[in-house]
């Protein structure tokens, strides 16, 4: 059974709109249901890690955007995903890098402004982090 793209979307949409009222258990149940509908899980999946971000469930989400990646090396989401995860767990380096990758892949709007954003302030923090080691050495 082919279910049509506007229901998905719609059903997408639903789910984020609970993720973004805190409802978890409500955007969790929709999301596997799409991942379940779907062919290819890819999405579904960067949903769910999504939920388990705002959840503070960073292994579970972890896991997921690396599920993801699994099945598309390419998929720019999956790694600016899990560019920000390493940024809130303060792993600056290890975000950098993983932004470093999306953007060589190249990603089109809005993908590449977010990648791009998130790129700059990770740089920045990074500079920061640096700056403020060598004024410590230097006192």
């Amino acid at each position: 059974m082919k279910i049509p793209t506007k229901e998905i979307a719609l059903m997408m949409e639903v789910g984020h709109l609970c993720r973004y009222a805190r409802r978890f258990r409500e955007a969790r149940d929709i999301f596997q249901g799409v991942g379940t509908l779907l062919r290819g899980r890819d999405t579904a999946d960067l949903a769910l890690a999504a939920v388990a971000f705002d959840e503070q469930k960073f292994d579970e989400a972890e896991t997921l955007c690396r599920r993801v990646l699994n099945n598309d090396r390419r998929n720019v989401s999956a790694y600016a995903q899990l560019a920000e995860l390493h940024i809130s767990r303060n792993e600056m380096a290890v975000a950098l890098n993983l932004l470093k990758v999306a953007r060589d892949l190249r990603p089109t709007e809005p993908v590449a402004s977010f990648v791009n954003a998130l790129l700059r302030f990770t740089e920045l923090r990074l500079r920061l982090e640096q700056a403020a080691r060598q004024t410590t050495a230097t006192r």
